[in-house]
């Protein structure tokens, strides 16, 4: 399609509308260059001329992978490896040593808008590595979900472009991965820790199952204060007693919620579930 148009009179905020009405999505006026900057491939992807075309597509029923694009286009985040600092500063100070302390059997992580999956891959490492050095014998399963089934299928493949290795630590990288054609493939040791799936997070996830980790980055900031609740109170029935919610580094979620009691950590606040 030669050319897209995204500045139409009314778009946007026929956009905000629709957004909140379908997935309780509240975003600013200040937002509209990055929020239509990053729907400009999903318009492209459905083979569509401009935003207001998008708005109206979303608007018919039977339009799931519009919306479900349309979302995930939203919420997604820039991937790298090992990154944010904070999370992986926390994982080697805090999360690790419980995660591989003697008489645990196993913990189970739920990593969510996982993406192409450089963040759980950068977790199963980290943890594969330290639970060596540890001679731990706990078993560290990470469940990686994404609403998009195209960025999980590829996550799920493990292999990653040169241009899209930045910030891969390199004695990781040669431990735990293998240059093919040009390209790097995660060992099956890795890939075997992990399980790829699409998630909705606005239809039912309970069948998930327990978790004693749960990681939300930077997710919950788009949903309007009535979704925050829901999933959190979600989150909540999911974490085990005394099981971590991490919702981004520096993302309140109190007084939404009063089953966590909040951890304040030299990098950044986590979410302990209370025990009671």
């Amino acid at each position: 399609m030669s050319s897209i148009s995204l500045e139409q009179p009314g778009a946007y905020q026929s956009l905000q509308m629709v957004l909140q009405n379908e997935f309780g999505i509240v975003i600013g006026e200040e937002r509209e260059n990055t929020i239509t900057a990053k729907l400009k491939p999903v318009i492209s992807e459905f083979s569509l001329d401009s935003l207001q075309a998008l708005v109206s597509e979303m608007q018919n029923k039977g339009s799931s992978k519009i919306k479900n694009g349309v979302l995930q286009a939203i919420t997604s985040h820039e991937d790298a490896w090992f990154e944010p600092d904070e999370l992986f500063n926390l994982l080697d100070d805090y999360l690790l040593p419980d995660m591989l302390k003697p008489g645990r059997d196993s913990y189970r992580i739920w990593v969510i808008g996982c993406n192409t999956g450089q963040l759980p891959y950068s977790l199963a490492m980290k943890i594969h590595e330290a639970g060596k050095q540890a001679n731990a014998a706990t078993s560290v399963t990470i469940e990686a979900t994404d609403i998009s089934e195209v960025a999980v299928n590829r996550a799920a493949r493990g292999v990653f472009e040169e241009a899209s290795m930045e910030g891969m630590v390199d004695p990781l990288k040669k431990k735990y991965m293998d240059q093919q054609s040009g390209q790097w493939r995660v060992i099956d040791d890795i890939k075997s820790m992990i399980n790829f799936s699409t998630c909705n997070l606005l239809e039912d996830f309970e069948d998930k199952g327990h978790f004693d980790l749960i990681i939300c980055l930077d997710v919950l900031l788009y949903f309007s204060v009535p979704v925050k609740a829901q999933l959190l109170e979600s989150f909540s029935t999911l974490l085990d007693p005394s099981g971590i919610l991490i919702a981004g580094m520096t993302e309140p979620v109190l007084p939404l919620n009063d089953n966590f009691d909040m951890v304040r950590h030299e990098d950044g606040i986590f979410y302990r579930q209370k025990t009671d």
